[in-house]
């Protein structure tokens, strides 16, 4: 038997670089205020990608959305496959209801992106792929956000022209070695886009459409689709292309101050608030994912025979 030192320093480095990032990201959300940015004075609209699983939370997002979002919200758009419980509500609240399948002529079925190990895929890339589209909505700007996503406090998205991006502590290296397949350069920044929201610039989607048309030589979204990995779980995002296709002059990097719940805990607006008073929003996730590497795996994956 052999010891594997090699693959034990990688995974002791991330181990330690992850620490530091948790570290340093803690220092940050104490310190930082968002609460005196101002907000530029625009409408905007609102696109929530929604399937019936989302419908307890749904209620509070769109609440959420009315009572603490900084920008005059044109029209929130509920975008879903046909489903009657779904557009029954969005009639009721006054929202709009946008069949999935109108948005780029094709259903999750045609994309067909099934794992190396059987799981079908296909969906959760169909509905990054609408949100990227830009094709919902009538304003120059567009805020998508999680259907389980709350805001409990003021969220500005663009200040003085430039947009805020609420950044959390993440780290998928599949989402940057996919970006570096897409559009050649490979993304570095300290903190993680995704963060269950994000505020996207219709023109600046058409430049990145086409980037990524010039360097594939086929259509963004072919694009896309086939520079998946069938061998990762989760091998693209959506905020991090955009987010990290932006230019720097443009953007704002704020802490997210966000904290995943459990759906037990679902309550009122005013409850969540008082309960969670140094939080800026709650998710109310299907299930919670630490990023990171993790040695529970044991010592014997560095042993290796003769």
């Amino acid at each position: 038997m052999r010891f594997n030192f090699s693959l034990f320093f990688k995974d002791a480095s991330r181990f330690f670089l992850r620490k530091l990032r948790l570290f340093v990201f803690n220092i940050w959300q104490k310190t930082s205020s968002t609460d005196d940015l101002p907000a530029d004075d625009c409408e905007i609209d609102v696109v929530i990608a929604v399937i019936e699983k989302d419908m307890a939370a749904l209620p509070l997002c769109i609440e959420g959305l009315r009572k603490n979002l900084a920008h005059t919200i044109k029209n929130i758009y509920l975008v879903a496959p046909a489903n009657e419980r779904i557009e029954n509500f969005a009639e009721k609240h006054g929202l709009i209801f946008t069949q999935e399948s109108t948005v780029l002529g094709y259903t999750p079925a045609s994309i067909n992106y099934v794992l190396d190990s059987g799981f079908n895929r296909s969906g959760w890339i169909f509905q990054q792929l609408i949100k990227l589209s830009g094709k919902i909505g009538t304003c120059r700007h567009f805020l998508v956000i999680d259907a389980d996503h709350i805001l409990l406090k003021r969220h500005s998205f663009l200040t003085r022209g430039k947009t805020i991006f609420y950044q959390s502590f993440d780290n998928n290296i599949p989402y940057y070695n996919n970006i570096k397949r897409l559009l050649g350069f490979y993304p570095v920044h300290w903190f993680s886009y995704v963060s269950h929201k994000m505020l996207f610039d219709k023109e600046q989607l058409q430049r990145l459409h086409e980037a990524i048309e010039k360097r594939n030589q086929c259509s963004w979204d072919k694009a896309i689709i086939r520079n998946l990995k069938t061998s990762e779980h989760s091998d693209f995002s959506e905020f991090e292309l955009y987010g990290h296709f932006m230019p720097s002059h443009m953007k704002i990097h704020l802490p997210w101050k966000e904290l995943p719940l459990h759906i037990d805990k679902l309550s009122s607006l005013e409850i969540l608030r008082q309960s969670y008073p140094g939080n800026r929003s709650v998710t109310f996730s299907s299930y919670l994912q630490t990023p990171g590497i993790k040695f529970q795996t044991g010592w014997k994956r560095y042993w290796k025979n003769k």
